[in-house]
């Protein structure tokens, strides 16, 4: 299991659509709950923003029964669902990158409203106000499907780039010449080994001096 599907994630529905996410956090740390993000969700069709709103939790037991004793936030009546599970990649909430999560991210933030170097919920625009997306420039939040750069795709595309700064790219040699290269190295000499000369006598020196001993001993 990835680390974050071990988070409890959860859906407000009720509250109005510019209500800030951090008097979320607060009215529902009043309750008990121990919330670590809070994000207005975003239309990915027209880029609008929705009356929604998506918390991230621990999954524990206590934070499991959100959805059946909280019905009201800042007094206004609310239904707390189970976020459903959707597909594709996970996306990271602090960089707007994919395949990671918020919790393991080292990145410089990035603002899904206005493209700075700031998280979303310290960004003092609202969706009302003139957006732009980190991705393209253009003006529509950076999660909009109608996007010109689909961002998983130029999330490959810088993935592929650090990659090919690491890893250099093998030198291009064609099949004639690595088989010339390889019949080359085969038809050079071995160097074979000479003997060397012989420290033995000769025959005919070893009879000169067995007579030798002969006549000695027979003189004698």
């Amino acid at each position: 299991m990835l680390p974050e599907d071990k988070k409890l994630r959860a859906v407000i529905r009720g509250l109005p659509v510019y209500m800030p996410p951090m008097e979320i956090i607060s009215d529902l740390g009043t309750q008990g709950f121990c919330i670590e993000e809070c994000h207005n969700m975003v239309s990915r069709k027209s880029g609008e923003p929705m009356p929604l709103f998506m918390l991230s939790m621990e999954r524990s037991e206590k934070h499991k029964s959100i959805f059946t004793t909280v019905t009201s936030i800042c007094y206004i009546k609310v239904k707390v669902e189970i976020l459903r599970k959707k597909y594709g990649p996970p996306q990271c909430f602090r960089c707007q990158g994919f395949f990671h999560s918020i919790k393991f991210c080292t990145r410089t933030p990035r603002c899904v409203k206005c493209a700075e170097n700031h998280l979303a919920k310290e960004c003092e625009k609202s969706f009302n106000d003139k957006l732009k997306c980190c991705l393209c420039g253009g003006e529509h939040p950076e999660n909009f499907l109608g996007c010109p750069k689909p961002r998983i795709d130029a999330e490959k595309e810088k993935r592929q780039q650090r990659v090919a700064r690491i890893v250099p790219e093998p030198p291009k040699v064609s099949f004639l010449e690595q088989r010339a290269k390889n019949a080359a190295q085969r038809q050079q000499p071995t160097a074979t080994t000479q003997p060397g000369p012989s420290t033995a006598s000769p025959p005919h020196q070893n009879l000169s001096i067995v007579k030798i001993l002969l006549q000695t001993c027979l003189i004698s």
